[in-house]
C-alpha cells in the first residue's frame, strides 16, 4: 500500500496552549483512545511555547496515550518525533530547512503550507502531503482566510495529498471536498466539543458519504456506457 493511499482522511490537531491545561489535553487524548479507529484518523500533536524538555515530555506522554490504531504526528521536531516512535511529523515553515537525515526514516511527512511559492520545499522535503491553512477563518485566533478558490489552486499545483486547515465544520467541509481535498484538520471544533468522538466520527462519516457518491458515479457511469 503507498503512503498516499494510506493516509487517513481526518487529522485532529491536538494543540497543548489551546486546550489550557495539561489535563484537558489528556482529557482530549484519552478519548481518543478508547476507541479502535482502524487508522483512518490522524493524530498531530501540538506542543508550542514550552522549554525543549516540557516539549520531549508532553510529546512522550502523548504518545503513550494515544492508541496504535491512529496515526501519529508530532509538530515541529523530527528527531524527537523518529525517537518516540510516532509515524511522522508536521514540518511548519520554521522547519523548512530542517536536515533529510530527520526525516528520511518517518513514514509521514506533512508540511504547512500557505502560498503556492512554497511548494517549491515539498520534494527536498519529502513531503508525503500538505495541511493549507487557514482556508476559512480559525474560531480561536485572529488571521486571514485564504478562502476556496486560492484552496483549489494549491490542490491543482501540489503533487502530494492536500488537507484543508482553518474555521473547519459540518457547514463548510463539503465545499472543501468540493475542491478535491484529500482531507481535514481540525483543532477547535473538536477540543472545545463535549463529545470529541462524536465530532471525529462525523467528520470521517462526511468523507464516507463522499466516497460512496463517487462510487457510484462512477458505476452510473459504467452502466451508461455498456448501454451505449
Amino acid at each position: 500500500m503507498t503512503v498516499v493511499s494510506s493516509l487517513p482522511h481526518v487529522m485532529l490537531i491536538c494543540d497543548y496552549q489551546y486546550c489550557g491545561s495539561t489535563e484537558r489535553w489528556c482529557e482530549v487524548l484519552q478519548t481518543v483512545s478508547k476507541r479502535d479507529w482502524n487508522n483512518e484518523l490522524a493524530v498531530q500533536v501540538r506542543i508550542k511555547n514550552q522549554t525543549a524538555t516540557q516539549y520531549r515530555q508532553l510529546a512522550e506522554l502523548a504518545k503513550s496515550i494515544l492508541p496504535s490504531t491512529v496515526r501519529t504526528l508530532l509538530n515541529d521536531d523530527p528527531e524527537v518525533a523518529l525517537e518516540l516512535g510516532y509515524d511522522g511529523v508536521h514540518l511548519p515553515q520554521s522547519r523548512f530547512e530542517t536536515p533529510p537525515m530527520y526525516t528520511e526514516k518517518l513514514s509521514w511527512i506533512s508540511v504547512a503550507i500557505h502560498e503556492t511559492s512554497e511548494l517549491d520545499f515539498l520534494e527536498r522535503l519529502g513531503a508525503h502531503s500538505i495541511v493549507v491553512a487557514p482556508v476559512f477563518r480559525p474560531q480561536w485566533k485572529a488571521s486571514t482566510p485564504l478562502g476556496l478558490s486560492r484552496l483549489r489552486t494549491l490542490v491543482v499545483q501540489s503533487a502530494v495529498p492536500v488537507f484543508a486547515l482553518g474555521g473547519i465544520d459540518n457547514s463548510n467541509i463539503g465545499a472543501c471536498q468540493q475542491q478535491h481535498v484529500h482531507g481535514v484538520a481540525v483543532l477547535s471544533s473538536v477540543l472545545k466539543a463535549r463529545d470529541p468522538e462524536d465530532v471525529l466520527e462525523q467528520y470521517l462519516s462526511a468523507f464516507d458519504r463522499r466516497r460512496i457518491s463517487r462510487s457510484s458515479e462512477i458505476e452510473s457511469d459504467g452502466d451508461e456506457c455498456v448501454s451505449g
